[in-house]
């Protein structure tokens, strides 16, 4: 199994494309937010279009897709076309399916159209954020999740409340009990 990696690449028409690879899993989420935060910041000028390449992600967790989520949310408000998803794997084609992806986001297969020859640049990785950077970007990206459908609404709920839980926790002056 390879350790997961995002890659970024900004065409010069605008349009952003993300690469993630191999496993991606909830230690990279901080950098992708960060870089999201960043990419939407006020002032900054909005991406044209976004493309997000899976074809070389062995897997993906509910954190990352709910990143994915609250792109499309940021892309809708600033006027720009729905992201293109291109997916490679039947599995994780059938996740994005089962989480109301295809209401979201155009999906192509691995023979659509993906911008040929794009490389990308590191948008961070493990061990760039702190426990509580790394749980409050777990939670946002659930509850985009769940704002996507009331199908996920209802799946994710105690994911959420447990997160909830798990920072409340973490604040100061909270007590452990």
């Amino acid at each position: 199994m390879a350790e997961g990696q995002i890659l970024h690449a900004r065409g010069a028409d605008g349009i952003h494309v993300l690469r993630l690879l191999g496993e991606v899993r909830y230690p990279l989420a901080p950098a992708l937010d960060a870089y999201l935060q960043k990419l939407f910041a006020p002032g900054a000028q909005a991406p044209a279009g976004f493309v997000i390449d899976l074809r070389d992600t062995e897997a993906i967790d509910s954190t990352h897709l709910g990143l994915l989520a609250r792109l499309t949310t940021k892309l809708r408000r600033a006027g720009a076309p729905r992201p293109t998803l291109v997916t490679g794997r039947p599995d994780i084609t059938e996740v994005l399916l089962s989480m109301g992806f295809d209401e979201e986001f155009s999906l192509v297969g691995p023979d659509g159209a993906p911008p040929p020859g794009v490389e990308g640049e590191s948008v961070g990785g493990l061990g760039d954020a702190d426990d509580a950077a790394l749980g409050a970007t777990v939670l946002d990206a659930h509850r985009a999740l769940m704002a996507l459908n009331e199908r996920n609404r209802e799946q994710f709920a105690d994911v959420v409340a447990a997160l909830e839980a798990e920072q409340a926790l973490r604040e100061p002056g909270a007590k452990a009990g």
